[in-house]
């Protein structure tokens, strides 16, 4: 593969080439444990914490036992482990007895894990292997079990107590279940204790996110009426679905913006959250943010369509929106009152923002509007300013392409994924150089080189974890197998 080259200086008087005064980065690659690929969660994940650890998962050598069909990843047939990784160290945090994979979803602020891991077990229903949410504290791995009776639990988030959310299958049947064959609960785990978090009315609930003061946001069913809407933008929710936050033992009905679908994509530590709702008449749909009780809408400009990603403390909130015509969707930044179409690399192309930071930068991914690899580039945008390729920040013999940038802590520090010239993939870290480095003493090569001996198994590949959260159009050419984002 060929990285994208710098581009020349600008010459006296002429303005200067998007990224000409930007910070650069130091590439650090990531060890996998033998196997072709690492992994990392995309989409406003936070898999990196402002301690500079970063929790992830990497294949190993050893064959997936569920190949050809049902492979962890869908993408490649090894089986993959969680990790930990910080100043140069990389830890396996295993998987649960009988299983043979795990991976991450969230790091908390003091550096504990939320993830899952296969356990062995084999779904009598689907034939396939069954996995439960796990929580790593003090290099322990904890199995946080499944609700009543249920075969299945998935993490979310993790704060600093050690208290984990998601969803677990109970073994309740449920025809409108969001995630399987069974009822779909929102859980809180506590010391030992998963607690069903109930619902607003219907028979489903996720929760997604879980904050410093221990409130919860999530997706609930409001009733059993069915929401064709719903299931034609989400391709999961039947029923019409409302976002809550969950504290004190309360679950609170967040609104709506007309629409009968409504979901929550992320929460911060003021307890504010954000999502995106469809509009009165089902033809539209808005990001929201809720704050002190008042549901705001937070605009678009043009399009049609939009949808938020993350939340900082600050409450800027990035994502996507589409633009006139509905066909091309941009990274955007709403911030203060203001609605920021961040752009994308090419005048047709689309983009979406993964994360913000506290100092306003945002990352994420840009390429053309199907995200076709090898089209995608991983992108940053400086304090509202148009999107810049990440490639031109980095030194020029790195042997790496950035295609995706998933995630930046308030450091700067930020995860990408870095696609190598054997076709191999994994996470890798961008540090910024020190001030004086910003010139010739930042053109030092990658710190460590893709250890990778292998090549991928096949190219079948799958959604990603925050699937609802994309764009329709992107979305649906995903369900049809085209590559992911990964």
């Amino acid at each position: 593969m060929i990285m994208a080259a710098p581009r020349a200086n600008a010459q006296a008087g002429s303005t200067p080439p998007r990224g000409a005064n930007q910070v650069r980065y130091r590439v650090v690659s990531i060890p996998t444990f033998g196997g072709p690929n690492g992994h990392t969660g995309i989409l406003g994940g936070h898999l990196l914490n402002n301690s500079g650890t970063l929790a992830s998962w990497a294949d190993t050598t050893q064959p997936d036992p569920f190949s050809p069909d049902g492979c962890f990843d869908g993408e490649d047939c090894f089986t993959a482990h969680a990790f930990s990784w910080q100043n140069g160290e990389i830890t396996d945090l295993g998987v649960l007895p009988g299983g043979a994979s795990s991976d991450t979803s969230w790091i908390s602020p003091n550096g504990m894990i939320s993830g899952e891991s296969q356990n062995g077990f084999i779904d009598p229903l689907t034939g396939g292997w069954t996995l439960h949410g796990v929580l790593w504290k003090q290099g322990k791995m904890i199995d946080l079990g499944t609700l009543d009776g249920g075969g299945l639990s998935l993490s979310a988030a993790v704060n600093s107590s050690g208290e984990v959310v998601g969803l677990s299958l109970n073994a309740i049947q449920d025809p409108y279940s969001v995630f399987g064959f069974y009822q779909t609960r929102a859980y809180r785990w506590k010391n030992g204790v998963m607690q069903d978090l109930g619902t607003l009315g219907g028979p489903d609930a996720l929760a997604v996110r879980i904050n410093e003061r221990g409130q919860i946001a999530g997706t609930s069913y409001l009733n059993f009426d069915p929401s064709p809407a719903c299931q034609l933008f989400t391709g999961g929710f039947q029923l019409t679905t409302g976002a809550f936050l969950w504290e004190n033992g309360k679950m609170i009905d967040l609104g709506t913006l007309g629409g009968t679908c409504t979901t929550v994509s992320d929460l911060n530590n003021r307890g504010q959250v954000v999502g995106t709702s469809l509009l009165a008449g089902e033809q539209a749909q808005h990001a929201f943010l809720w704050s002190n009780g008042k549901l705001t809408d937070l605009g678009i400009t043009g399009g049609n369509f939009a949808g938020p990603l993350s939340v900082n403390d600050a409450a800027d909130v990035v994502g996507w929106q589409t633009l006139p015509g509905d066909l091309i969707f941009h990274a955007t930044l709403w911030t203060d009152g203001q609605i920021v179409d961040l752009g994308a690399l090419n005048q047709d192309g689309c983009s979406l923002a993964n994360n913000v930071n506290l100092q306003g930068q945002v990352v994420g991914i840009s390429g053309n509007c199907f995200f076709e690899e090898p089209t995608l580039r991983a992108v940053i945008s400086e304090k509202g300013q148009p999107v810049v390729d990440l490639n031109i920040l980095i030194p020029p013999n790195s042997g790496v392409e950035l295609r995706n940038a998933t995630m930046i802590n308030d450091r700067g520090e930020i995860v990408a994924i870095g696609w190598f010239p054997d076709g191999d993939h994994a996470p890798v870290l961008l540090i910024p150089c020190n001030q004086g480095e910003n010139g010739d003493g930042c053109q030092n090569a990658i710190v460590h080189a893709h250890p990778s001996p292998h090549h991928a198994a096949g190219n079948k590949r799958s959604a990603p974890r925050s699937f609802l959260s994309l764009p329709p159009s992107v979305r649906n050419r995903l369900a049809n197998g085209a590559p992911s984002l990964k």
